[in-house]
């Protein structure tokens, strides 16, 4: 029987991820411990909500009145986090139930990852929220990051990464979760939301995907998975979901030894490599081979537009990074076709004056020895001449990383030639050991930035597979 709240359209989790008024339960004596630090970021990241501390440890904190429970508030509460230890994990269920709270979000270990009687207790969690017509995240899990309403329970960010974004993520892990979030940032990504969500005793998978298609704020989304517990129906709604917004899934657990750990990690059977690989591919769901390869597909796919077609166009300031450049690209699939006769022609009149004698001006275009005062001009020119031939292009220069006070030139000139060409222009350092800072700046712009030509290879060919399957765009 379907209970209440319970729809083929999904649950409406706005007042998870956008609360009006949250409670964090359990604020011990301890600052790094449970509650405390949860009670920390939330102070700290900004949030503007009403907020209630539970404790009973203190009667005040940091000016705040204490409460030794959430039944002794008076004003209305969308969501509860509780850092107890998982005994007290039924008491306070029950409290939030009598409050008629929407969501909790159960930060708290002790459950199904632990063995039977964790199992056993998960069961009973789960039972009180469903007769009580509440919803829960986790248990066992680091909770959520809104930047919209700057809630975040998972992992501090320095002020200029908390804007909101168009990236959701749903991660079962809470260190994948706290690593997304940190080395995404690191790369140019920004969230709408993120959910660690843990065991997945109630609100799974299916369920945040589900919400996620909605959600107007998101426009891509990223997950990772150990097991998936209603594989049918998450198809089925990543499917729908997926022909209007990429939806990007790294699955994990497949070997004997990482079952074994899935299991005891979030209570997760894992499953058959081959069998998910199939089923996956077949509903239009991109799978990620891993965490770089995860922040890469959404790098990728956060900065619009798509390549219309598998045609690439490469220029790099360097021989040796264009031959790297086209051996990807073609062992992906992409098609790295020699210039016209006539292209040919007009890019040799172009550079005739700029460049040696011996520099290729073919496809991959190898724009060695630039000086440095025409580099930026002879770049964009050179892009704007192969867009008729190319859907999109690999670029590769030194002197946006060497020389950062013209960065920002860079990118303008570059925004400006793919709006108006409509062309996707995708970044590769000379090195990216040096390069994060630049990498960021470009992804953040819209020009998505990639350690590596394999690395933005792959980037294209996702995309591409991508705008090919899907008949909506």
């Amino acid at each position: 029987m379907k209970q209440k709240g319970w729809t083929d359209e999904g649950t409406d989790l706005d007042p998870l991820f956008r609360p009006c008024s949250l409670a964090v339960i359990g604020i011990s004596q301890d600052p790094t411990r449970g509650g405390r630090f949860i009670w920390r970021r939330v102070q700290t990241q900004g949030y503007q909500g009403k907020k209630y501390p539970i404790s009973r440890s203190f009667t005040e904190l940091e000016g705040a009145r204490c409460y030794r429970s959430v039944s002794d508030i008076d004003e209305p509460i969308d969501l509860a986090i509780a850092a107890v230890p998982s005994t007290a994990v039924e008491s306070v269920l029950i409290d939030c139930v009598q409050k008629r709270i929407k969501f909790v979000v159960i930060h708290s270990a002790g459950f199904a990852e632990s063995g039977k009687e964790g199992s056993a207790l998960q069961e009973r969690v789960l039972m009180i929220a469903r007769n009580g017509g509440m919803r829960l995240v986790g248990p066992n899990c680091m909770g959520i990051l809104c930047p919209e309403v700057r809630l975040n329970t998972i992992v501090e960010l320095e002020e200029a990464d908390t804007k909101p974004g168009s990236t959701a993520f749903c991660g079962q892990s809470g260190w994948v979760t706290e690593h997304f979030i940190a080395g995404g940032s690191a790369r140019g990504l920004r969230f709408s939301t993120v959910v660690s969500s843990g065991n997945q005793a109630d609100l799974d998978l299916l369920d945040y995907v589900s919400y996620f298609g909605r959600d107007s704020s998101t426009r891509v989304i990223c997950a990772y998975a150990e097991g998936i517990r209603r594989g049918r129906e998450l198809l089925a709604v990543a499917s729908n979901v997926g022909r209007r917004k990429p939806v990007i899934i790294w699955k994990s657990g497949f070997s004997q030894a990482g079952a074994r750990a899935a299991l005891s990690h979030s209570g997760s059977i894992a499953g058959d490599r081959e069998v998910w690989l199939g089923a996956a591919r077949s509903k239009g769901i991109i799978v990620a081979e891993g965490f770089e390869d995860l922040v890469d597909l959404a790098v990728a796919f956060s900065a619009p537009p798509f390549p219309k077609s598998r045609k690439v166009g490469i220029i790099a300031e360097a021989g040796g990074g264009g031959i790297s450049a086209s051996d990807a690209c073609e062992r992906l699939g992409l098609e790295v076709k020699p210039f016209s006769s006539k292209l040919g022609g007009q890019l040799k009149g172009f550079l005739r004056e700029y460049l040696p004698p011996f520099s290729g001006t073919s496809n991959p275009l190898d724009l060695v020895w630039l000086p440095s005062e025409a580099a930026l001009t002879i770049c964009t020119t050179c892009i704007e001449l192969i867009a008729s031939e190319v859907d999109s292009v690999i670029f590769m220069s030194y002197l946006p990383f060497f020389m950062p006070e013209m960065r920002s030139r860079y990118v303008e000139r570059l925004c400006q030639l793919r709006d108006r060409l409509q062309l996707p222009i995708y970044i590769v350092p000379p090195y990216a050991a040096r390069a994060a800072d630049g990498m960021k700046e470009f992804t953040i712009a819209g020009l998505p930035a990639f350690p590596s030509f394999e690395r933005a290879a792959r980037g294209i060919s996702a995309t591409s597979q991508w705008q090919a399957w899907s008949p909506l765009l």
